[in-house]
């Protein structure tokens, strides 16, 4: 290789990496999709200014490091929280994608292409992954609800490794002399046990010089966490090839549930290292196509593409959907979404190398026909995303909380567990980590920005909440969220009362401090509102409120046995007031005003407040 040759390799890809996160910000173009283009222009059979042959093991080893990085980068970005909320539908679609879609995949090879059998199985083993490079673009781009994203992102990431051990099992079986799979078997269950236990080992020692060392500035932890990552996989792969896949996902979710010292800065240098690494990647891959076999799958290629979207996704998403409750939409939006990305970009060569050596069949036509279904599936299904998003209405109703202090984090609480969407942002780089600690996912920014208030959405936003302790800025976010973004619902915080009024002339709900203490004393000093509509009752009933401090009267009222005989009229959380019902859900502070007989009457309010009864 020579060192002009890598020279304008990389700076090929450094300016598409570049020219495409500002071309696909302002023009509807996916990422990927401009990735690939660059590559087909500046590759092989175009203008010659990239040739990944005469890289040699340099172009190999970066693809190999990238794809690594990606896939330790989407790791990073799952939470345990919501990898709970997620975790039946997503095993499903693992566990059913390592065989529903290489079969189906298979079949359509091999009967529509004329792909021998061994050849075909391969194939669709190899686009059995979709991966983060490809999920992270379309879902920054596309709004859909936690569980679509939580799904789609934890789907990505854990299957890129096991699609990739599952391909280079079929391989070593395909290419054997005698059918024995317990050999390349016990082969992958090394890979796999090597991956985890040198992924824990690298997430531990990562954390542990983090915490150990003092004062360790954004950028340090951002370059440990970077050469953690890459001494994780280069151990991996050293101790046992095709292993280090699997490091990069564990030690990439492990890293992402500790609390690590600047982890907003982190994330953002990883997000620009990333762009380099996806632009790497797909640029060298499309530069290696063979532009004149992709003219040659016409039609009977694309038609395969076409059975695996239109048959395989909504197959595999049907089976591991069924009985898990998923709502129709969300399981109609994730079969008809599931691009295919870099791992299977990156192997896609090396396959058909060893395969066409063994099996026959036209080693380029196999890594064309990958590279078509990459750029189809990327293609059309971010074409489509946003408005099937929209018309299935998947796209969640969220409230943005402004502000993560103390009332900015209970009311957060609060809002969670009535089952909204909760939305953070916060200005303060601590309290933002703290609120993606806690499982929320939080903007960091300024409220008072429009530049964060378009990040938030708050014009498809259920309300805007502004609990930010800083009356100026809360107005200034109020009155631009209303005349630049048209939010409708707003409410504040306001803690002086001489401001007040300047909010109300703003159409903003006020919550003040000071009045809402001496309205809650009021209430709980005065005679209930409902003694005199209970005097007119036969009967020895007691009308009397009570406060929830037991945490034993935590949860739904119905679940409750020492409320039986007693009626919850009317729950008070906060400033807000409802009719509850039996699958309401009690929470430590509720103010309930209840309707109990005389004997049952004191029982009940110790229950409630966590008193010990009068004797007792």
């Amino acid at each position: 290789m020579g060192v002009e040759d890598g020279l304008q390799a990389a700076a090929v890809v450094a300016a598409a990496a570049a020219a495409g996160r500002i071309i696909t910000r302002r023009l509807p173009i996916p990422l990927p999709v401009f990735l690939l283009a660059v590559g087909l222009i500046a590759g092989t059979d175009g203008l010659g200014l990239v040739e990944p042959a005469k890289l040699g093991e340099l172009g190999r080893v970066s693809v190999m490091v990238a794809v690594a990085l990606i896939v330790f980068e989407g790791g990073s970005l799952l939470r345990a929280s919501s990898l709970r909320r997620a975790a039946p539908l997503m095993r499903n679609l693992v566990i059913g994608g390592l065989v529903v879609t290489p079969v189906v995949g298979a079949l359509a090879a091999h009967f529509i292409l004329g792909f021998p059998w061994r050849l075909a199985a391969l194939f669709g083993s190899l686009v059995c992954v979709t991966g983060p490079s490809v999920i992270i673009p379309l879902l920054q781009a596309v709004r859909v609800n936690d569980r679509i994203r939580t799904t789609l992102m934890g789907e990505g990431v854990i299957i890129d490794p096991l699609g990739a051990l599952l391909t280079l099992f079929l391989l070593e079986v395909a290419v054997a002399e005698t059918f024995d799979p317990a050999e390349p078997a016990g082969w992958v269950a090394s890979r796999l046990g090597a991956g985890v236990i040198i992924g824990v080992a690298g997430a531990g020692l990562v954390y542990g010089v983090a915490r150990g060392v003092h004062r360790l500035t954004s950028r340090e932890v951002s370059l440990l966490v970077l050469a953690g990552a890459i001494g994780a996989f280069a151990s991996a792969e050293s101790i046992a090839r095709e292993s280090g896949l699997t490091a990069m996902v564990v030690m990439g979710i492990g890293l992402g549930q500790l609390h690590l010292p600047h982890r907003e800065e982190m994330e953002q240098f990883q997000e620009s290292i990333a762009s380099l690494l996806v632009a790497t990647v797909y640029v060298l891959l499309a530069a290696s196509i063979d532009i004149q076999s992709v003219r040659d799958l016409w039609p009977e290629g694309f038609a395969v593409v076409l059975i695996l979207i239109a048959i395989g996704r909504p197959l595999l998403v049907w089976l591991a959907s069924f009985r898990t409750g998923v709502p129709l939409r969300d399981a109609i939006f994730l079969a008809a979404v599931a691009p295919r990305g870099v791992v299977a970009a990156s192997m896609a060569g090396v396959v058909a190398i060893e395969a066409g050596a063994h099996l026959g069949g036209d080693s380029e036509q196999f890594v064309a026909l990958v590279f078509v279904v990459i750029l189809v599936t990327i293609g059309l299904q971010s074409a489509y995303a946003g408005r099937l998003s929209r018309a299935l209405r998947v796209f969640p109703m969220r409230t943005v909380v402004a502000g993560y202090g103390e009332v900015g984090r209970r009311v957060a609480e609060r809002l969670r567990e009535a089952g909204e969407e909760v939305l953070v942002v916060e200005s303060d780089g601590s309290l933002a980590v703290a609120g993606r600690e806690a499982g929320y996912e939080v903007l960091l920014g300024d409220i008072a920005d429009p530049r964060a208030l378009a990040k938030a959405d708050v014009h498809e936003a259920r309300a805007l909440i502004l609990v930010t302790g800083n009356d100026d800025r809360s107005l200034m976010a109020a009155e631009l969220a209303q005349a630049q973004f048209g939010c409708q619902r707003i409410l504040a915080r306001v803690d002086e009362p001489a401001n007040i009024p300047a909010f109300e002339r703003a159409g903003v709900t006020v919550v003040s401090p000071q009045a809402a203490v001496a309205s809650e004393l009021a209430a709980l000093a005065g005679p209930s509102p409902l003694i005199d509509i209970m005097a007119a009752v036969e009967g020895d009933l007691s009308v009397f409120r009570a406060v929830v401090q037991n945490p034993e009267a935590q949860g739904r009222i119905r679940d409750m046995a020492a409320l039986n005989g007693a009626l919850i009229v009317l729950v008070r959380r906060g400033a807000a007031s409802f009719i509850p019902t039996g699958r309401t859900a009690l929470s430590l502070g509720d103010m309930l005003t209840l309707v109990a007989p005389d004997e049952r009457a004191n029982a009940i309010r110790g229950f409630i407040e966590g008193l010990p009864l009068e004797g007792g």
